[in-house]
């Protein structure tokens, strides 16, 4: 059953929330908490704890005291309290790797001047120009993929594809890009950002993920220094970030403008592979959904995709809906209480992390059957009657993901080009479970075998 957050509770003095108990729950282990068990299999752990202690518990994660509030109420508590009894922060590696100069990193004022800037490029009609470059390099790469005669890991290459996408929207066509060696120090770096023990030890994962990222943060820098050069930006973000200018006339820090592309990449990556490559996945595990976008397509005029044509997709736009509920590409994010606070009975101490726990809303009550991939749950009639903050795939309030839209037009632009040309069949035999943490792909990497489309 759901905890609210009472209106007394909002108005209830430091000495009342003091006498206040803790949320139930666990600290764990000495340093590590419990973290292990929250990496292994977030969607459990989360759904263990929530049997045994109700929408409010206390545990110990990513080296933080942490408060998990789940279901819709909890998260318009959170989206409410963004810069009044709540802040963002991220974890102590994601700190460390990504910064403190980036949109994700900033508070404020200045969070709301970087989403300024930034947000023209990720409209939805900002992606009308855009379109035709996610067609064409989508087309590349599954040319590519079917002139495999072997299975191929399917994550791997829509992790190549992804980043392509997210290279030419944030620092130009790519021509002056290496994509595929941006691309492993990406792998290398991104992989550090959810360490447990984010220490600079040669050698381990976190100690890789910084030396990646160096390499990564000069040869960013090589390519700034060139565009620093022109007397006219092109119309990417990286070219904003270059032109914009504060009110006594001064750029952007050079530092501030990597830290922004790093972030971006990251941002524009994991989200759309991860949803893309479990797009695959279902579909090849429920035929009868798959046949369903397939008779969608055929309906359609043939041609180049333009947003016109991918708004008469409504029933592959369910599937990528009920896509994130059901497998969600973000289990959740971070605040940080700026106060001791009460929520649901209990007091939340200042410093404590809160999650936004997207995982804990998508698989609870007021969703039935939630366990079951069911693309017409998204449909008009029943989506409409959710509540608000039970469905919340890229977040909400201040911080909602600033590269949504942008996500949903790629996503639909790939899965359809996807479905009227080409085949893909899941080879026998492989691990599909899920590993979960900090995205959930399949564990074998999701081997496929991939052939052109025979047309009647």
């Amino acid at each position: 059953m759901e905890i609210l957050a009472s209106p007394e509770e909002s108005s209830m003095s430091p000495e009342d929330i003091a006498r206040l108990p803790l949320p139930p729950g666990s600290a764990g282990l000495p340093l590590l908490g419990e973290t292990l068990a929250f990496m292994r299999n977030t969607g459990g752990f989360i759904e263990e704890r929530r049997q045994r202690h109700g929408d409010v518990f206390r545990s110990h994660v990513l080296g933080e005291p942490i408060a998990f509030l789940l279901g819709p109420e909890a998260n318009r508590w959170i989206f409410a309290g963004e810069n009044k009894y709540l802040r963002n922060r991220w974890h102590v590696a994601g700190r460390k790797l990504l910064g403190d100069q980036s949109v994700a990193m900033l508070n404020g004022a200045a969070h709301l001047t970087r989403r300024r800037l930034l947000a023209p490029h990720f409209t939805y009609n900002a992606m009308r120009a855009f379109a035709p470059r996610i067609e064409a390099i989508t087309h590349r790469h599954c040319e590519q993929w079917a002139a495999r005669t072997e299975p191929f890991k399917a994550v791997d290459a829509v992790r190549a594809l992804v980043f392509e996408v997210a290279i030419s929207l944030i620092l130009g066509d790519g021509k002056a890009v290496d994509a595929a060696y941006m691309n492993r120090l990406f792998r290398q770096w991104a992989g550090g950002l959810f360490s447990p023990v984010p220490l600079d030890i040669p050698f381990t994962p976190f100690g890789r993920a910084v030396a990646a990222g160096k390499e990564m943060h000069a040869y960013l820098e090589s390519l700034v220094v060139a565009r620093e050069k022109l007397t006219e930006q092109p119309p990417d973000v990286l070219g904003s970030l270059l032109s914009t200018r504060d009110e006594e006339g001064r750029p952007l820090p050079r530092e501030a403008i990597l830290q922004e592309i790093e972030l971006q990449l990251y941002a524009g990556h994991d989200t759309t592979v991860t949803v893309t490559s479990n797009l695959l996945l279902l579909l090849a595990q429920h035929p009868e959904v798959l046949e369903r976008c397939r008779q969608e397509q055929r309906g359609l005029e043939q041609g180049p995709l333009t947003l016109e044509t991918l708004r008469a997709m409504p029933y592959l736009h369910q599937v990528i809906q009920e896509a994130m509920r059901f497998i969600n590409p973000v289990g959740g994010s971070f605040r940080v209480t700026t106060q001791d606070v009460a929520y649901g009975g209990y007091r939340i101490p200042k410093g404590w992390q809160v999650a936004l726990c997207i995982i804990g809303a998508h698989q609870g009550p007021p969703w039935t059957d939630s366990k079951r991939f069911d693309p017409e749950r998204m449909g008009p009639e029943r989506c409409e009657q959710k509540p608000p903050g039970a469905y919340v795939p890229f977040g909400g309030g201040p911080r909602v993901c600033l590269g949504q839209h942008f996500a949903m037009v790629e996503m639909a632009a790939i899965v359809s080009l996807l479905l009227r040309d080409y085949q893909w069949e899941l080879v026998p035999g492989q691990d599909l479970s899920l590993k979960s943490f900090p995205i959930p792909i399949p564990r074998s990497g999701l081997l496929v075998r991939f052939s052109p489309l025979q047309h009647p």
